[in-house]
């Protein structure tokens, strides 16, 4: 697999545009996948929740937590060095987003940025699909 590859393709042969992460949260994500030596990645996903409806989220990927076959609900890539899995059913929802690590005073958080998504909650936390 390429790691300097973003793309990768879909089961109907559609190509997805992907995903961009800024070097800020490059370095974080990196961090937290090397506080364990079990980590091996992260996988992206949406998740109903918030006033807007749903919301982006991103969990650690463990060697343990893999089966020993490949999922064929998911994709996986490489962004840079970071391994990332993606559920075929939220790649739509996640096509164009960019991740970026925000530090605000004593605040550190990561954000989801996506141009193409029109409703958001107040506190920009969720959003809805139409």
């Amino acid at each position: 697999m390429n790691r300097d590859k973003i793309n990768t393709y879909l089961p109907n042969k559609n190509k997805w545009t992907g995903i961009s992460i800024t070097e800020d949260a490059i370095k974080q994500i990196l961090f937290l996948i090397n506080l364990n030596p079990d980590n091996i990645g992260i996988r992206l996903s949406i998740k109903k929740s918030g006033c807007a409806g749903f919301r982006y989220t991103m969990k650690l990927v463990k060697t343990s937590e893999l089966k020993k076959e490949k999922n064929d609900k998911e994709i996986s890539f490489f962004y840079k060095s970071i391994l990332i899995y993606v559920l075929y059913k939220d790649a739509p929802f996640l096509e164009g987003v960019k991740i970026d690590f925000v530090k605000s005073n004593i605040n550190k958080i990561f954000k989801f940025y996506n141009s193409k998504l029109e409703k958001f909650c107040g506190c920009g936390e969720s959003f809805s699909i139409d």
